[in-house]
């Protein structure tokens, strides 16, 4: 059978790692680390992660303000203080974090079958948003990183998804034209917009089943990454 493409590239956050598990992990094992007790302040973890998320999605819309330790420190702090928790530890709690996130990763279901399969035909690399000291240790945490001959991080190049140039730098790494790779990705945000922009052929992971507005036409749609298998094998 002819291939129908020389490449596949993969997102990374809940696309082959699920950030959502990742960064609960992280946020709440840092409490553990720090002995932050939410039980003794009779908070439960879901109250915690829902004030902590709405500031830290707040902050995190100016990255280039702040370093990503002093992002989770301002998240951290915040949340302590709105739920009236004291502590002498949030420099700590952020440190715990990133040492967490970093070092521990959790993948979406079958990633390591599904990566090994393709790997016997296809090239494979990664367009990521995020900072280098984060991605690419999660990865090497996954076992999943010799997998890939690129792995492009938008803080390296300066340029993040949804922008056309951090595929064309993927595609010039990779010495190749957009009609030879399809990109595999869950956000139509930034995977399926970006991917247009230069012309390449998009896989949409849709991993929570949503109902796709009428202007977006990937050129295949799945729910499990198993079905890539399915579709490039």
């Amino acid at each position: 059978m002819k291939m129908l493409y020389e490449a596949i590239i993969f997102d990374l956050d809940n696309t082959l790692l699920n950030f959502e598990l990742c960064e609960r992990q992280a946020i709440l094992g840092a409490l553990e680390d720090c002995a932050v007790s939410l039980d003794l302040n009779g908070l439960s973890e879901t109250i915690f992660l829902q004030v902590f998320e709405t500031y830290n999605s707040q902050y995190w819309r100016q990255p280039e303000t702040f370093s990503p330790g002093e992002l989770i420190e301002m998240s951290y702090r915040s949340t302590l203080a709105q739920l009236d928790i004291q502590t002498d530890q949030i420099s700590n709690l952020s440190q715990s974090f990133w040492h967490i996130f970093n070092h521990f990763a959790v993948m979406e279901p079958d990633v390591n079958e599904v990566l090994t399969v393709l790997a016997r035909n296809y090239r494979l690399a990664v367009i990521t948003n995020g900072f280098v000291s984060a991605q690419l240790p999660r990865m090497q945490a996954a076992g999943i990183e010799h997998f890939f001959e690129a792995v492009v991080v938008s803080e390296a190049i300066g340029f993040a998804k949804p922008s056309p140039e951090i595929f064309h730098h993927a595609l010039s790494r990779l010495n190749l034209i957009p009609e030879q790779v399809i990109y595999v990705g869950d956000s139509l945000k930034h995977d399926y917009a970006g991917a247009t922009q230069v012309k390449m052929d998009f896989c949409y992971y849709n991993r929570k089943n949503q109902v796709l507005p009428q202007e977006s036409q990937p050129k295949f749609m799945i729910n499990e990454l198993l079905k890539l298998l399915e579709l490039f094998n």
